[in-house]
């Protein structure tokens, strides 16, 4: 007779059939009916309630203020690793993968080196691993580190930039990088806007007074995600690399994705919760409250465009749907204060080119979607729901099947909801519900129709009813394999030709 540590009774596993989960050494060890317990076995009842693999959230930043450039504007992230990653669990997210950043004329290695090193200093709550974000793609990045990161650290992922100046490579850069990526099975992240258009509406903007948080999307206009995220793809085809599109948030940037996915490409899209909720009109709020909704790209003004990214969840254009959870506090002169001036005559000004970028999220993504997508709307399944969270993130990043199933042979990372029928709606309130180091949410005041009640991570409970049980020491890091979402491969005749070459 099999003995398990845990047995989750009666799950209903991704909504689609009631069995029990059978757990022993943090894997799932077997589903079936009426598991046998022994006397030392865990019995969790989930009296039919919907049960689905923990969340991976690979679009996180945490203590992203260590560079040189956020030392010189001088923000600091509302979030450690620490409280982040307690955080993410407390939402139903068991992995997260960072961002280990390189700045111009430093060590892509020693940057990561540096990241683990913090992690291992504040702990993390969650499983993690790394994207390693590439700034100066020298030849020593490209040909002595990036190899060793990926072969002998398990890094299959970089990201990279069209935009921001002290980010941004150029054209060539990108291509070699994508070259290089190709050769060593990593899949490349790229934040799409045409950084001189960006930059130029912004000087104009600028030199007329206009830098209210609501000035952020005019400086940021549709055509300049749109022409970037023609050009990512084009370099994508070309150079044959799997590619991650990341926080698509207009409907003409989807039309690209859609048309290069439906010839094959080796493109793959993400969007995150506030392109589903948040309209550009919170840039507008009273009192500098505009900058709590400040992030690239901005929210936007139509509301067909929301409805078209709620198109895009439904119809498979995005293959993930990810927080970019990057916080920063309110009410801190190193936060979205760092916007707030008052001229001369003491008049108070915003400045939006001042205001951090970003938004917490990363405890609210999953039961955002779920309630919204799968219970309010209802245009989504929990199987569509368990792709965009977890299973595609598994495999976009080279985790499937360890992590982003409920299958025998992988890890224990479980969330139950509650059974439906007993929840009490509840209005989201940060300081009574959230677990972040950040101090308001952008989705404070919206209504949640579901929220996780247990969470495990490897057959540990880290989050019951409301409460963190576990500790920071928990999380591992985890070396990851090649993209495993499937893409067609250009092979033979003129291309060997090509690739030779270059």
């Amino acid at each position: 007779m099999q003995e398990f540590d845990t047995i989750l009774r009666n799950a209903n596993v991704n909504g689609s059939f009631i069995c029990d989960i059978g757990i022993k050494r943090g894997i799932i060890a077997s589903l079936g009916v009426e598991l046998v317990a022994t006397e030392n076995t865990r019995i969790i009842e989930c009296g039919g309630a919907v049960v689905t693999p923990g969340g991976i959230d690979g679009h996180v930043h945490l203590s992203q203020d260590r560079s040189p450039r956020a030392r010189e504007a001088g923000y600091v992230s509302a979030d450690t690793v620490e409280t982040g990653t307690r955080s993410a669990v407390a939402g139903g997210t068991t992995t997260v993968i960072l961002f280990a950043e390189q700045s111009r004329g430093q060590s892509l290695k020693e940057q990561v080196e540096a990241y683990h090193a913090l992690v291992d200093d504040q702990g993390s709550y969650a499983d993690y691993g790394f994207h390693a974000i590439i700034t100066d793609p020298t030849d020593q990045v490209l040909e002595d580190e990036l190899p060793r990161l990926a072969r002998e650290g398990g890094i299959m992922s970089m990201k990279l930039f069209l935009t921001y100046k002290h980010m941004r490579i150029t054209d060539r850069q990108v291509l070699l990088a994508l070259k290089k990526a190709r050769e060593l099975g990593m899949v490349a992240l790229v934040h799409a806007e045409n950084g001189d258009l960006v930059d130029l509406f912004t000087e104009h903007l600028e030199a007329r007074g206009l830098t209210d948080p609501r000035y952020k999307a005019v400086a940021h206009p549709p055509e300049a995600e749109t022409e970037a995220v023609h050009r990512a793809i084009t370099f994508s085809s070309v150079m044959d690399t799997p590619m991650l599109i990341v926080h698509v948030s207009i409907q003409q940037s989807m039309d690209v994705i859609r048309k290069a996915q439906s010839l094959l490409k080796p493109v793959f899209a993400e969007t995150c919760p506030q392109y589903l909720l948040l309209g550009r009109e919170n840039l507008d709020r009273e009192h500098f409250c505009g900058a709590k909704f400040v992030c690239s790209p901005p929210l936007r003004s139509d509301p067909r465009d929301v409805e078209q990214i709620w198109r895009g969840i439904i119809n498979g254009t995005f293959t993930i749907f990810s927080s970019d959870h990057c916080p920063y506090r309110f009410n801190d002169s190193r936060g979205k204060k760092l916007g707030y001036t008052c001229d001369g005559d003491g008049t108070a000004k915003g400045v939006f080119t001042k205001i951090p970028n970003g938004l917490p999220g990363v405890e609210t993504r999953l039961p955002l979607l779920f309630s919204e997508g799968v219970l309010k709307r209802r245009c989504i399944d929990v199987k569509r729901f368990v792709e965009l969270t977890s299973e595609n993130p598994a495999k976009l990043y080279g985790l499937y099947p360890k992590k982003g199933a409920i299958q025998v042979g992988s890890d224990a990372d479980i969330v139950v909801w509650h059974e439906q029928e007993t929840f009490a709606p509840k209005i989201l309130d940060h300081d009574r519900d959230l677990h972040d180091g950040c101090d308001y949410s952008p989705y404070d005041g919206i209504t949640f129709w579901n929220w996780p009640r247990t969470v495990l991570l490897r057959g540990r409970v880290v989050f019951d009813n409301g409460r963190v049980t576990s500790d920071s020491r928990h999380g591992q890091f985890l070396k990851r394999k090649s993209c495993g979402l499937p893409y067609q491969r250009r092979m033979g005749g003129e291309w060997d030709v090509l690739r030779a070459a270059i």
